[in-house]
């Protein structure tokens, strides 16, 4: 019982104490203290509308309803704040000694307005003002002298309004825990609220706020996250915007980030950032609105590589300059080609390819890669350019390793108006076999080779785009095999089923012209030369239908027969055909029949124009008495006529004159 009493007895003091402290607690003075401090802080009005009483709790201090702190007269969009209630803590044996030390802030639902004019004046430009007391204390923003080891703000809202850029950015549900030592020490502030229906959290350092305020370069250090990623940077910055310093940033979604700007997230491709956005190295932001990366290294989706950077604000869309190097990286998505660079034996993709991704930003990039993966094509060793400028992208390959030799040239992804893809590529001693596979989907000619090859293509599918595909180009390649079929074999036994072993014609070179019109390819000089012989070729292979229609014709001929059989490939890329072009060969066997025919009336009518002709010289050699011979020219037949005539008139002329 007496332990019960004590503990009662020990509770009616405090109780007494606290009570008696009530009425120590100069709130009138405490209150005129802070508004005091605030309006010389801000160089703004601040008014206490309501009642002051003191408190115990949360802290010993005062609680004055009612805060309103002023905006400069040029904005009409409402008070820089206003606030329910500010409460105060003051240090208890400061106060005991008669002194007054406020330690702590908390303000409740305030509502915050920040205007930025069209002149570019702002709000928040805390510089003085006439409507500020005059305290004899120095300019600049007055925070140095606000000195609240700890503030909090609860149940906050703000706005931000840019009357320059049309700019309206709310944050409502704001909860903040601020650290505003006094003589400009380090600041710091754990936010976390609504930023345009974003769910925002931001942990924030900076030394010297009151000069960061001013406009000056500080150490800042920021914390930000968000529902889909968090960025983290530590350098110097100022509100001019600029900032130099580390950036990490690593995002699944960047579109709640965007939204706070009210910017929307362009549609990125698969493999460049549709499903992860990673960025770390040494950053630079300008108050012009550049951003430039050094010593970065940048992650989309899968795909890691290192980056020199610069960004800048174009009129439609951002600009993106510099230099990207890394391994392995997939281009596919760009073009279109995904894995169809191998033609099903169904026919091509009637798929939509969505370039909308090339609209993003504009770009003009180095690259050095490993590896470059475009779908229907692979290449490495790359030193090469890429550009891309309102939705044409324009690849262009300095030095570029491929399917064993080397390729050059230019590849072209347009997405203005539409879809169209073209290039002009040269090829030196490639491998045949994977290069044909990639570019048409066929894989039976081995061996290595040189090609050239310019093409376009128009649609926006890939079926559509290989029916339409026009172009031209060459190739001469070394020695090699076809598969599938034994051209020497079936010439030797006229039989086109002949397979013989290893169902593969050998040759020593092939060259050959062609021309693309209307997805269909069409070459009429093909030549191989091979061992056992040499074959001519002529025909089509129709791109779009995944068809062949081609002849070939040996030199030599079939066993004893004497004959040369053409050989007829048709039919689809999947289950060629071969057979002998028997009707080919007997329109070649009627055109040499009638040839010959030709020869032989010709050499008829010639032997019986020979023989009128002679009988005709011998009557007029008989009736004028000439020697006109087969072979005379006219020059000579008139002559010996002329000189006849001569003779005959001499004659006449003696008789005459009697002889003499």
């Amino acid at each position: 019982m007496r332990f019960m009493a004590r503990v009662i007895i020990g509770i009616i003091f405090l109780a007494a104490v606290g009570l008696g402290s009530l009425f120590l607690i100069p709130s009138e003075r405490i209150a005129a203290l802070a508004t005091d401090r605030l309006a010389l802080s801000t160089g703004r009005s601040v008014v206490i509308t309501g009642t002051v009483r003191p408190t115990l709790w949360p802290y010993l201090g005062v609680r004055a309803e009612g805060l309103r702190i002023g905006n400069p007269d040029w904005v009409d969009a409402g008070p820089l704040l206003q606030a329910e209630a500010l409460n105060l803590g003051v240090n208890w044996s400061a106060l005991l000694s008669g002194n007054i030390r406020l330690e702590q802030a908390q303000i409740d639902t305030p509502a915050i307005t920040l205007v930025r004019a069209a002149d570019g004046r702002t709000s928040w430009d805390f510089g003085g003002s006439a409507s500020a007391p005059t305290t004899g204390q120095g300019g600049g923003s007055g925070l140095a002298v606000l000195g609240f080891d700890r503030a909090e703000v609860a149940n906050a809202s703000l706005r931000y309004l840019d009357m320059e850029t049309g700019q309206d950015v709310t944050i409502t549900d704001l909860d903040a825990v601020l650290g505003l030592p006094d003589a400009g020490g380090r600041a710091t502030a754990e936010l976390r609220g609504i930023v345009n229906g974003t769910a925002l959290g931001i942990t924030a350092a900076i030394d010297g706020l009151a000069g960061f305020i001013d406009g000056e370069v500080h150490p800042v250090s920021l914390a930000m996250d968000w529902s889909g990623g968090d960025m983290q940077f530590d350098g110097r910055a100022s509100l001019a915007p600029a900032a130099e310093g580390q950036l990490r940033l690593n995002a699944t979604d960047l579109a709640p980030v965007l939204a706070i700007v009210e910017a929307a997230m362009p549609t990125l491709p698969q493999g460049f950032g549709q499903d992860r956005i990673a960025v770390a190295g040494d950053v630079t932001l300008t108050n012009e609105g550049s951003f430039h990366l050094r010593n970065g290294l940048v992650t989309l989706d899968d795909a890691a590589f290192a980056a020199a950077l610069d960004v800048t604000q174009g009129a439609d869309r951002p600009m993106l300059r510099g230099t990207l190097s890394g391994g392995a990286l997939d281009l596919a998505v760009l073009t279109g080609s995904g894995d169809a660079g191998a033609a099903p034996a169904v026919g091509w993709s009637r798929d939509r390819i969505d370039v909308s991704g090339l609209f993003g930003v504009d770009a003009d990039l180095g690259l050095a890669f490993a590896s470059l993966d475009f779908g229907s094509a692979e290449v490495s060793d790359v030193d090469a350019r890429l550009t891309l400028d309102r939705g044409r992208l324009v690849l262009d390959m300095r030095r570029v390793r491929a399917y064993s030799g080397v390729i050059a040239g230019q590849f072209v992804v347009n997405g203005r108006s539409g879809l169209s893809v073209g290039g002009d590529l040269s090829a030196s001693q490639v491998q045949l076999s994977p290069l044909l596979r990639a570019f048409a989907g066929w894989d039976r000619l081995e061996g290595t080779g040189n090609a050239s090859l310019q093409f376009l293509g128009v649609g926006n599918d890939l079926a559509t785009i290989m029916d339409g595909l026009s172009g031209d180009g060459d190739i001469s390649l070394g020695a090699g095999a076809i598969l599938g079929f034994d051209l020497a074999g079936m010439i030797r036994n006229f039989d086109a089923g002949y397979q013989g072993e290893g169902a593969r014609t050998v040759y020593d070179s092939i060259t050959a012209n062609f021309t693309i019109a209307d997805g269909v390819v069409q070459n009429d000089d093909l030549l191989l030369d091979a061992p056992w012989g040499e074959v001519t070729g002529a025909g089509g292979t129709d791109l779009g239908a995944q068809t062949v229609d081609y002849r070939v014709i040996p030199a030599t001929t079939v066993a004893e027969t004497g004959i040369r059989v053409p050989i007829l490939i048709t039919g689809p890329w999947a289950n060629l055909r071969f057979r002998p072009d028997l009707e080919f060969l007997a329109q070649q066997e009627l055109g040499a029949q009638a040839a010959a025919l030709e020869a032989e009336a010709r050499q008829r009518l010639d032997a019986e124009a020979a023989r009128l002709e002679q009988t005709a010289r011998d009557r007029a050699n008989a009736l004028l008495g000439t020697q006109i011979e087969s072979g005379n020219t006219r020059d000579q037949i008139e002559d010996s006529l002329e000189q006849r005539l001569r003779d005959e008139a001499d004659a006449q002329l003696r008789r005459l004159l009697g002889g003499n």
